[in-house]
């Protein structure tokens, strides 16, 4: 009995470290800003079908958003250079915290924070509506976009797709070919990457860190939906594209701020701390702005278990955890004593890693 219960301690842990090997082997995403918007060189692993998938585990939310949200600041002291701990803060920085705090926590937010909806944001989400439609509708979608049509095309002709000699030359047969769930998300990802582009000649590295983790969050947000709630993985990617905008929002609040006082650099702290406060609340605000469904704007709130908030939270956890492995800031073993901490399932990792790998 003792050798049996020893036998499996090991085989759960093994589980466990090859379910986050996946996110570890991702090369490394196409910053925003570096090159043009290409979704096929980041979106297009496409979650492979494999074995039935096991049931469904249980899955401890608040721990999972506990271990989130210190990794989380860990990723923004990173992506800010920020320092550790806190110095004092100079009487410009506490007038730009409350300016922030002010802005970003009033009820009459002023829409000039928000960013804005990509113009065929809406039809796309519409696709939802009637699955039967969603082929046409999409094809409709990305024909208003000569570079997304361009990377669809390129993309359905790859050697993970092409299944003859013959090339394809039309977005209805790409769809055929690719499915409408595949590139769905990978349209999604498109219209978004042009807001997470640097434009700010303070702290560029953080939209480009913040744009990365979203690229893994979504990829294994959308696996972990396949393994548990497959009617959901569209609108697990859209999740975490959605939770991403309000860290950049925070961001760009805080340095219009810090214009009004010239010659005043911006506390790289404090940006980490505003940002870690004000980044969760902002993105449900949004996401009400943008018109999506209730069912996206509850998962945002961050106080449902439901199976798309558990996604979200999920899929940032890895998205956050494997990019701090991959900037040598969280080592293989802490990355490990994370996952358990979080009382992730090490088969239900195990799987997810298989189809998002």
């Amino acid at each position: 009995m003792l050798l049996i219960m020893i036998s499996l301690a090991v085989l759960s842990g093994l589980a466990l470290w090859s379910a986050y090997r996946w996110l570890r082997r991702q090369p490394r995403a196409v910053n925003p800003g570096d090159q043009p918007s290409t979704p096929g060189n980041d979106t297009a692993r496409v979650i492979e079908k494999s074995a039935a998938a096991p049931a469904p585990h249980d899955v401890d939310v608040e721990k999972v958003r506990a271990a989130n949200a210190v990794l989380t600041e860990r990723l923004w002291r990173l992506a800010f250079a920020a320092p550790v701990p806190m110095a004092a803060l100079a009487p410009a920085d506490v007038e730009v915290r409350d300016q922030v705090s002010r802005a970003l926590d009033s009820d009459g937010l002023d829409a000039k924070f928000l960013p804005r909806r990509p113009t065929l944001m809406p039809q796309l989400i519409r696709v939802l509506e009637d699955p039967r439609a969603a082929a046409p509708r999409l094809s409709r979608i990305i024909a208003h976009d000569p570079v997304l049509t361009a990377d669809v095309l390129k993309l359905a002709n790859s050697s993970r797709f092409k299944t003859s000699a013959q090339p394809i030359e039309t977005i209805q047969r790409a769809i055929v070919v690719m499915g409408v769930d595949e590139l769905r998300g990978l349209v999604a990802v498109a219209m978004m990457q042009p807001v997470f582009r640097a434009s700010r000649s303070n702290f560029p590295r953080f939209p480009r860190m913040l744009w990365e983790r979203t690229e893994r969050a979504a990829r294994a947000a959308e696996a972990y939906s396949v393994q548990v709630h497959a009617e959901f993985r569209f609108e697990a990617q859209l999740a975490i594209l959605l939770s991403a905008l309000g860290p950049l929002v925070v961001y760009g609040a805080t340095l219009d701020a810090y214009a009004r006082f010239p010659g005043v650099t911006p506390n790289a702290a404090l940006c980490v701390a505003l940002t870690c406060e004000l980044g969760a609340k902002m993105a449900p605000r949004i996401a009400q702005n943008w018109e999506t469904s209730s069912r996206l704007s509850a998962a945002l709130e961050q106080s449902s278990s439901e199976p798309l908030a558990r996604a979200l939270c999920i899929g940032e956890l890895l998205g956050t955890l494997s990019l701090l492995e991959s900037q040598h800031v969280v080592g293989a073993g802490e990355a490990l004593e994370i996952l358990k901490g979080a009382e992730l399932s090490g088969e239900l990792l195990e799987h997810v890693s298989s189809r998002a790998a």
